[in-house]
């Protein structure tokens, strides 16, 4: 299951981090960055660190499942790949309505096992709309064992020496890429996906996607959840399952069922990126879970509530000890009498004996 992605590049961070190795006309290597092509009707991708389904995010296509050829001396030239923002969660051609948004969220993900057999899907893997969704990580609740809480992880690609994908102060500097050495950024996760093209009664165009999820086979991942994007690693995997001219959906279905999973790490995060509106910089960054987690309201209404129950039950027991030190100080009064009892008959036995010497 894949519902949140955080991604926080800028277009040309985003095309510089999917750059690819060429070779030019002299023999020299050198990596060449994507092209952006913004999406159709004026829909805009902006990044973010707390990115739900209907939003428009980065996606990786090649140029030819837009139509587009090239040739150089009258001969075809390999497709390249551009980066094209699409709304996530797709919209099937078939849809009816005015809007996409009337096609709902059951599309954010589709299933690889049996996409195949789904009619939502069969127009796109026949038309050879295959994509690559990119995207710094994902978010994953896992439900604490005998309580009702989840608590969030973010999970991504292994990084860099030094690169912390939640921090920019790591790697947002001078070099970060060059033609010569390509990206040193952080490591984007690549999704398979698959897209269509939709039009509405009125006309609007949108394009959409679905990601790819399969069953972990990670029995450490296994405990945040049994399911997993399907994450593509290497360049050649990217160029196997873009190039629908070479290799047919059935292939590259298959190619997919049979690859390793990926590589991921995690750590727990706030919670505060449970509600989609958050959109603090800091929500991808790790959390304790040692910590106490901060007061609500509530919490403090409970505390105030029980601390006051607290005083009122001790307001008895604090009548019984001043009680008890009133009939101590009786006693002490009592005992005090006496003793002047005591003194004043001593006194009187004195006067007696005075008298007696006097009469003799």
């Amino acid at each position: 299951m894949c519902g949140r992605t955080a991604c926080t590049l800028a277009p040309d961070e985003v095309c510089k981090a999917c750059s690819v190795r060429s070779v030019g006309a002299d023999g020299q290597k050198y990596y060449q960055s994507l092209s952006w092509r913004d999406p159709p009707n004026n829909h805009t991708y902006t990044p973010s660190t707390n990115t739900a389904p209907s939003r428009y995010t980065p996606v990786i296509i090649s140029e030819h499942q837009r139509g587009v050829k090239r040739t150089q001396d009258g001969e075809e030239q390999p497709a390249q790949r551009v980066v094209q923002p699409m709304m996530w969660g797709l919209v099937p051609p078939f849809h009816k309505g005015p809007s996409a948004a009337g096609h709902g969220y059951s599309t954010t993900n589709s299933r690889l096992e049996d996409v195949e057999s789904k009619a939502t899907y069969k127009p796109s893997l026949a038309k050879g709309q295959r994509c690559v969704v990119l995207c710094d990580g994902f978010y994953e609740w896992q439900t604490t064992k005998g309580t009702k809480n989840k608590q969030p992880y973010f999970i991504y690609a292994p990084q860099p020496k030094e690169v912390k994908i939640w921090d920019r102060d790591t790697w947002d500097q001078s070099g970060v890429w060059s033609e010569e050495e390509g990206w040193k950024g952080p490591q984007l996760l690549k999704m398979a996906g698959l897209f269509s093209c939709w039009k509405s009664t009125e006309g609007e165009e949108v394009m959409s996607y679905s990601v790819l999820t399969t069953e972990t086979t990670s029995k450490k991942f296994s405990a945040l959840h049994h399911r997993v994007p399907v994450i593509l690693e290497t360049d050649e995997e990217v160029e196997t399952w873009l190039d629908s001219t070479k290799v047919n959906y059935k292939e590259a279905l298959e190619m997919l069922r049979q690859k390793e999973e990926a590589e991921l790490e995690w750590h727990p995060v706030s919670t505060d990126v449970n509600n989609s509106r958050n959109q603090q910089p800091d929500l991808q960054q790790p959390v304790s879970l040692d910590k106490k987690p901060p007061a609500t309201a509530g919490s403090r209404f409970m505390s105030a509530w029980l601390g006051k129950a607290s005083t009122q039950a001790s307001k008895p027991r604090v009548k019984e000890q001043t009680g008890l030190v009133k009939e101590e100080t009786g006693l002490v009064k009592e005992e005090t009498g006496l003793v002047k009892e005591e003194t004043g008959l001593v006194k009187e036995k004195d006067k007696v004996k005075k008298e007696e010497i006097n009469t003799d």
